[in-house]
C-alpha cells in the first residue's frame, strides 16, 4: 500500500505543500515550545492556558499566532508591555524551514516523511526543556517510541529498518550506559543517562550506516555543548546536541546514497 505523493509532477502543488509545511511547522513550534516550558515548570500542559509570563494574563486566540503575533506585537506583551524574548519566533521559523525542507528534499507526502516531521517537533520540544532545566523529561522519549511503532509498519522495507534500528539502538545504548558509567566513577559525581535512553530512540530510525554518523557527530556536538555549559555555568544540557546530530543524520542519509 502506497500513500506517497510525488510533489514535482505539478510544480504549483508541490510550493503549495511546501509552504504549508512551513507554516504547519511555525504551528507546531509554538505549541511545543509552549508544552517544554509548562513541562519544565511543572505546569498542566493538556488542560493550561498560554499566559504572559510577566503579567500572567491569559493569552488570547489573536496573540497566539505563530510568528505573525510576534511581529505584529512588537515582540511585547500586548497586556503589561513588557518585551517578550524573541527564542520562541527563532524557533518557530527554524521548524518550519526544517518541516519545508524536509518535505522538499523528499518530494513524497509518505508514513516515512510524517514521522521524521513529528521527530523534528519533538526534538525541539526535548531540547529545549533539557536545556532549561537539564533533565531530558521522558514523556518525550515515550512519545518518540510511539511514532517508531505506528510508522514502521507503513515502511516498504519493515523487516530491515526495524531489524538495523533495534541492532543498533541496543549496541549504541549499551556502549554509552558503559561510558556514562565510567564517567562517572572517575569524577565521583552523579551522571544522567538521559541522553543514552534519547539516542537510544532515535536509532531505531536509522540504519547502521545513518547511525554512525548520528553518532559521531552527536559525539562532537556533545562536546561543543558540554563546554558551553561549563562556559556558562548552568546544568549539562546534551540533548540539543544529540537532536541537531540525529535530524542531520537524517538529511545526510538522504542526500549522500553511500548512507541509504
Amino acid at each position: 500500500m502506497d500513500f506517497s505523493y510525488p510533489l514535482f509532477q505539478i510544480p504549483f502543488v508541490g510550493v503549495y505543500l511546501i509552504v504549508l509545511a512551513f507554516l504547519f511547522g511555525a504551528v507546531f513550534a509554538s505549541f511545543i515550545t509552549c508544552t517544554a516550558w509548562r513541562v519544565v515548570r511543572n505546569e498542566d500542559w493538556i488542560y493550561g492556558h498560554s499566559h504572559c509570563d510577566t503579567c500572567g494574563h491569559e493569552l488570547s486566540t489573536a496573540d497566539l499566532f505563530p510568528i505573525v503575533s510576534y511581529i505584529a506585537l512588537k515582540g511585547k506583551c500586548r497586556y503589561c508591555g513588557s518585551k517578550v524574548p524573541p527564542r520562541d519566533l527563532i524557533f518557530e521559523i527554524i521548524l518550519g524551514v526544517l518541516f519545508a525542507a524536509t518535505l522538499w528534499l523528499h518530494g513524497v507526502v509518505d508514513a516515512a516523511v510524517i514521522a521524521v516531521l513529528a521527530l523534528e517537533m519533538l526534538l525541539l520540544g526535548l531540547s529545549l526543556a533539557d536545556w532549561d532545566s537539564g533533565v531530558i523529561p521522558n514523556g518525550f522519549l515515550a512519545a518518540i517510541l510511539v511514532v517508531w511503532i505506528m510508522s514502521v509498519g507503513f515502511r516498504p522495507d519493515t523487516q530491515r529498518f526495524a531489524f538495523e534500528g533495534l541492532i543498533a539502538s541496543l549496541a549504541a545504548g549499551i556502549l554509552m550506559a558503559i561510558v556514562t558509567a565510567v564517567i562517572g566513577k572517575l569524577f565521583k559525581s552523579k551522571v544522567s543517562y538521559g541522553p543514552t535512553k534519547l539516542a537510544m530512540c532515535l536509532l531505531l530510525f536509522l540504519g547502521f550506516k545513518g547511525s554512525v554518523v548520528a553518532v559521531a557527530l552527536g559525539l562532537l556536538l556533545g562536546i561543543v555543548f558540554a563546554l558551553i555549559c561549563k562556559a556558562k555555568k548552568r546544568k549539562m544540557s546534551i540533548a540539543p546536541a544529540i537532536s541537531i546530530a540525529f535530524v542531520a543524520a537524517f538529511f545526510v542519509k538522504d542526500l549522500v546514497p553511500f548512507f541509504s
